[in-house]
């Protein structure tokens, strides 16, 4: 994905930097974790210990073994807790940088709508989103009277499905808990039933990072 992107504004120009290193530093630590689950660690016995920290003496520092990471691996668990903190932060990323140009061209978080939606993929019905962010979105593109895909109805619902696949991580412990957190996370493809334990594909991290990444992109190029 091409970064490179200018604006007169050089505030902007910071703000865009930041979230652009903050989501290749992501990407930098969840390659780490692929690579470790990738390693030969096959000639290191099960007991051997893994220190979590050298502030404490041993009877009081949290230990993990080898043991105890080979099955992690095995089980997909290592995988699944890698891809759900990169999802976390991806979204962080994406939070600040909005809450950072709301800032900038001082639209104030009051009187921020819900956002509703059309996206008769997943509901036939409009889609009323309540997320801070979205609805930044939305009155930033309504009160600097430009456009950019970003705005588009069924961008926004799949940005929701990122972000409801994040608050279902920090808030649920990773159970899908109701109707309406199905249909939004369904927007990304993303399909379980209501006390599911949340599933993220392997490949959806990178997906998530450059759906949001282009999109930041484009919203940049026509700020005014």
């Amino acid at each position: 994905m091409n970064w490179e992107v200018t604006h007169k504004n050089p505030k902007v120009v910071a703000a865009f930097t930041a979230y652009k290193t903050f989501v290749l530093d992501i990407a930098t630590h969840y390659a780490g974790s692929r690579l470790i689950e990738h390693l030969d660690i096959s000639s290191l016995g099960d007991e051997s210990q893994l220190a979590i920290s050298d502030n404490y003496p041993e009877p009081v520092t949290t230990i993990r073994t080898i043991g105890e990471l080979r099955k992690s691996f095995d089980s997909g668990e290592y995988s699944q807790l890698c891809l759900r903190q990169a999802t976390i932060q991806l979204c962080t990323a994406f939070e600040v940088f909005f809450n950072s140009i709301s800032e900038i061209y001082g639209i104030s978080d009051n009187s921020l709508e819900l956002v509703q939606v059309t996206y008769k993929r997943i509901s036939t019905s409009p889609i009323k989103l309540g997320n801070k962010t979205i609805k930044q979105i939305r009155k930033l593109h309504k009160e600097l009277s430009f456009e950019s895909a970003l705005n588009y109805d069924e961008v926004l619902a799949k940005i929701t499905s990122i972000i409801e696949t994040r608050n279902c991580i920090v808030h649920s412990a990773g159970i899908v808990p109701d109707a309406g957190k199905l249909i939004r996370l369904s927007a990304y493809a993303m399909h379980h039933k209501i006390g599911d334990q949340l599933f993220i594909p392997s490949n959806s991290l990178d997906d998530f990072l450059h759906y949001m990444g282009i999109h930041i992109i484009g919203f940049v190029k026509n700020l005014p």
